[in-house]
């Protein structure tokens, strides 16, 4: 009975493999990295982001790439922080009543500036 569970978990990990990594049709990615210093907040609205400092000094080194445009439709954002010391985290889901932005906020409470790395992804 052992000597089948291998081969089986095996041919199982096989057919999964080709589903790991790939993202949704209807899921758009914005990968973002910039240097902050204390609290900023990013505006994002179609394929564009506003950088809102709130305290400390501007951020600096900032790019980012879409892979599609925020939708002008209810969505749910979300953040993955690939890099940085603070924290990083939606404060506001697009709707109507606010033109279809989300906004997301990092905040690096130590002292200092430090490189910050984002995934924000939506559907």
């Amino acid at each position: 009975m052992r000597s089948l569970i291998f081969p089986a978990a095996l041919c199982i990990l096989l057919l999964a493999l080709p589903a790991i990594g790939q993202v949704s049709e209807d899921e758009g990615r914005v990968f973002w990295r910039g240097i902050v210093d204390d609290r900023v907040h990013l505006v994002i609205s179609g394929t564009s982001i506003e950088l809102r400092t709130v305290s400390g000094r501007e951020t600096t080194d900032v790019s980012y790439s879409f892979t599609m445009p925020l939708p002008r439709a209810d969505a749910t954002v979300r953040v993955v922080k690939i890099e940085g010391r603070g924290t990083a985290s939606v404060i506001q889901q697009p709707s109507a009543e606010n033109g279809y932005q989300a906004i997301v906020e990092v905040y690096d409470r130590a002292s200092g500036a430090r490189d910050y790395q984002l995934e924000i992804i939506w559907r």
